[in-house]
């Protein structure tokens, strides 16, 4: 079936963030409030807590001109919309697997000229910052140094150590926890695909989304029956001809992703009959390649090596 291409850009449910993440929420609701909104932010913690999500609504709340009673964005407005759907000539988001100098060099072009006030806020977003080159990191300091009013920045990183000082320094950093949202997915889906979603970090809103998607079973069940016979060369060719194939639309990152996490998750939770040095093996192959994911690869050549990594560690 035709897959729809998955998108992590939407905002998140506000009641949802207040419980997950009560102190997040508190602190910038204060500074909504008390409009004390600081020039650069660093959003920070473990994979899967709602990050990104939070930046999103965060960005809309500065804009919202119909905040609810604890300064956060109405998240149905005009303004509210343009920037979910990433339209709206003051905000820009940058989700790079890597973020270089290229990037950071566009967005100071796009912030050339500004003029303050909440209708002319203008805001950027950079996803997986931690992950950013020396040279990216070099720039945005310039960036940060010479702050302008009216501009917002948020950085966002799952390991904090990997942001220079300098920056973490010229940012309000806030912590976010890890969270599990296993529990509410119950109310959704089956007791399996809430325990996977969940240990596999993906947020509320993104687990959610994906079970909407109608691949989501195909793809779990491919994903069992590959496990379950890693070691035959016609598993292989019927990944390569029939499930990521070169050119297709499921041969992109969120479902090789996704589809690896559920392999991960047959690994350990015993689905596969492997003597233990072996799965640990396999797991270690795994989690490897999930890394490999988050730098620009040729995904046709990653998967045949996965593939053929993956055989040669069960037979």
């Amino acid at each position: 079936s035709d897959l729809v291409k998955v998108q992590s850009n939407v905002g998140i449910n506000k009641e949802y963030l207040k419980k997950a993440q009560p102190v997040v929420y508190q602190t910038l609701s204060n500074a909504l409030k008390n409009q004390r909104v600081a020039n650069a932010y660093l959003f920070h913690g473990p994979k899967g807590s709602s990050k990104l999500e939070t930046a999103i609504l965060f960005a809309q709340s500065i804009v919202c001109e119909h905040t609810d009673n604890d300064g956060f964005a109405c998240q149905e407005c005009e303004s509210c919309k343009r920037i979910e759907n990433e339209e709206s000539l003051d905000y820009m988001i940058v989700s790079n697997d890597r973020i270089k100098k290229k990037d950071i060099v566009d967005l100071q072009a796009f912030f050339e000229s500004t003029s303050a006030g909440k209708q002319n806020a203008r805001i950027y977003i950079l996803d997986h910052y931690d992950k950013a080159t020396p040279d990216a990191s070099n720039s945005l300091l310039k960036f940060l140094e010479e702050p302008s009013e009216g501009i917002y920045g948020i950085l966002i990183a799952d390991e904090k150590s990997n942001v220079l000082p300098t920056i973490q320094s010229r940012c309000q950093a806030i912590h976010f926890k890890p969270e599990s949202c296993e529990h509410l997915l119950l109310e959704n889906t089956s007791e399996e695909n809430a325990k996977m979603l969940a240990e596999s970090g993906y947020t509320y809103d993104k687990a959610i989304e994906l079970l909407s998607l109608p691949d989501f079973e195909e793809l779990k069940q491919i994903a069992l029956e590959y496990i379950e016979h890693a070691s035959s060369f016609s598993q292989i060719e019927k990944m390569q001809t029939n499930v990521f194939v070169n050119k297709s639309d499921r041969m992109n990152k969120d479902w090789v992703q996704l589809w690896i996490q559920w392999v991960l998750f047959y690994v350990k939770n015993d689905r596969v009959n492997l003597p233990l040095e072996k799965k640990v093996k396999l797991y270690s192959i795994l989690v490897e390649n999930m890394d490999m994911l988050y730098r620009p690869v040729d995904l046709g050549l990653f998967m045949d090596k996965l593939y053929y990594d993956i055989r040669k560690a069960v037979i």
